[in-house]
């Protein structure tokens, strides 16, 4: 059972030259079709626990989120990119993180719509800017 438990936690995705390894709190969907996948990013884990109870689990996946993540104007890139909360959304989206100067690379892109959940407060409200 605990085999099981870390094979489920390290779900790997074939990419180009090497293996990507999925954020472990990423709960994905099935299909691979990314005119039909969504990203469902979530405020926090009991709400995550909700929406994965709710969603459609062909073509919906959840990430939750650990409170805010870095306001991307007051931070230099390094550390915006070092940051866990961008480096998992990122790698989950399928998007390397790049430059202002480089061409982005949208050919892993594993999802065709990201929705934010998250509560319907000042804060929330606040989260949905800065993923913005």
């Amino acid at each position: 059972a605990q085999a099981r438990m870390r094979s489920v936690k390290k779900i790997e995705k074939k990419k180009g030259s090497g293996v990507a390894v999925l954020p472990g709190k990423l709960t994905d969907c099935e299909s691979e079709d990314i005119r039909e996948n969504e990203l469902f990013l979530v405020e926090g884990d009991s709400a995550g626990g909700s929406a994965k109870l709710a969603r459609d689990k062909a073509t919906q996946a959840i990430l939750p989120l650990r409170g805010k993540v870095l306001n991307s104007f007051e931070v230099h890139p390094d550390q915006l990119f070092g940051n866990a909360e961008i480096h998992d959304i990122s790698v989950a989206i399928g998007v390397d993180p790049h430059g202002i100067n480089d061409n982005p690379d949208l050919s892993g892109l594993r999802y065709g719509k990201i929705a934010i959940l998250s509560d319907a407060d000042v804060d929330g409200s606040h989260i949905q800017v800065l993923l913005l």
